[in-house]
């Protein structure tokens, strides 16, 4: 039989605790160990990008099909993003930007003609020397197959300058892409400087350890500001985080940058199990999910387990539960398409709604609600509590 839930507050955080017979645990308790962060690499960050896009181009269309809906749904309807940036700040950013495409360009040019330069200068020097041996000779007969070192490093710069080449090409394909999605869907200045910044940095030959931690950290916040200027904020159709997002707005952009971590899947990909420890809530962004589970009934334990089974599209979450009370998968949730995913981070959510009194004593009275509602019905990944108290 299911265990009974329990949710109550403490005086820094809420904690949930099971039954008596079982050890006390914390919803904090997760996440200790590292996770997983797609969109390091800049192709990801592109593929992000696209699924952006789809999001956007799938409110359009909602919003288009039913305006009388649209304009009483807080959720559709959100106040303009706001944008601090001056114009300083903007100037300074376009020209950082303009000194780095032309730093490349020149550092591309300049690599192209020394080692052009050097092939030809090869070149001219075998076949001078090779008229005796054939081009492969300097003097004595080689053995069929056998290639001297001159002739082995004209090829090695051969294969530097297609290389080099292909690595311009595919620079250039990232940098129309990114014209196209920006111009398309009308992004600020700024925030396309950042983003052709970003996508520079993320260029997979500089991609490094150390710098890793720091560019998840800006594709989490540049991908925040995306969804916020094409108006579909991650969060903004779930009831307890658009109450927040009206008492809070700053405290919900911090809750993005600290506990929000995007995951790419593909088609027939598995996000999570049955039975595998769950500490954060899932939010889809893009694409279609399918969720699957066998759930025994509370309330009739000799009972044949009741199949759920459900299609999640853009806007809705499951595993809210993670948040409130120490969780475990039902079920299993497989990516019907290819898919972004945005997962909340249990630890990083409390911290940063204990840190604010008002906040914390809001979700602490929200988590009783929630767990009192799991603990009547089914106990699946797809449990919500129902309207918000204001």
């Amino acid at each position: 039989k299911p265990s009974r839930l329990h949710a109550c507050c403490t005086h820094a955080r809420w904690c949930c605790l099971l039954p008596s017979h079982a050890p006390v645990r914390s919803s904090l308790r997760a996440a200790m160990a590292p996770l997983h962060v797609d969109g390091v690499v800049a192709d990801e960050f592109l593929v992000m990008l696209h699924h952006v896009a789809a999001a956007s181009t799938a409110l359009q269309q909602q919003q288009k099909g039913s305006k009388s809906k649209s304009k009483s749904n807080p959720s559709i309807m959100l106040p303009e993003p706001v944008v601090a940036a001056g114009r300083l700040r903007l100037c300074v950013a376009r020209v950082e930007c303009a000194l780095q495409s032309l730093q490349d360009a020149l550092s591309f040019c300049t690599s192209v003609l020394s080692l052009g330069a050097l092939k030809s200068m090869l070149r001219m020097l075998v076949w001078n020397q090779a008229a005796p041996c054939n081009r492969c000779g300097f003097g004595r007969s080689k053995q069929p197959g056998e290639v001297d070192r001159r002739t082995s490093v004209h090829w090695a710069l051969a294969n530097m300058i297609v290389q080099l080449r292909g690595l311009r090409k595919e620079q250039r394909l990232r940098q129309r892409a990114i014209d196209e999605f920006t111009s398309k869907h009308r992004i600020s200045s700024l925030l396309s400087v950042r983003v052709r910044r970003h996508v520079d940095r993320c260029r997979p030959e500089r991609v490094r350890d150390a710098n890793a931690d720091s560019l998840r950290r800006s594709t989490v916040e540049l991908m925040v500001d995306l969804l916020e200027e094409v108006r579909v904020p991650p969060l903004s159709a779930h009831p307890f985080f658009l109450n927040l997002r009206t008492k809070h707005p700053h405290l919900v952009r911090e809750l993005c940058q600290e506990a929000l971590q995007p995951i790419l899947k593909s088609l027939d990909e598995t996000v999570f199990s049955a039975g595998e420890a769950c500490s954060r809530m899932y939010v889809v962004i893009s694409g279609h999910v399918l969720y699957m589970a066998s759930v025994q009934q509370q309330d009739a334990p000799n009972a044949q387990p009741t199949l759920v089974k459900r299609t999640l599209h853009a806007g809705q979450w499951l595993s809210e539960a993670a948040l409130w009370t120490g969780w475990v998968h039902r079920g299993e949730l497989r990516a019907v398409n290819d898919s972004l995913l945005f997962a909340l981070d249990a630890s990083g959510f409390a911290r940063v709604i204990s840190s604010h009194k008002s906040a914390h004593s809001f979700a602490a009275a929200y988590a009783r609600k929630f767990v009192e509602g799991l603990n009547r019905g089914l106990q699946t990944d797809l449990v919500e509590a129902g309207p918000v108290d204001q």
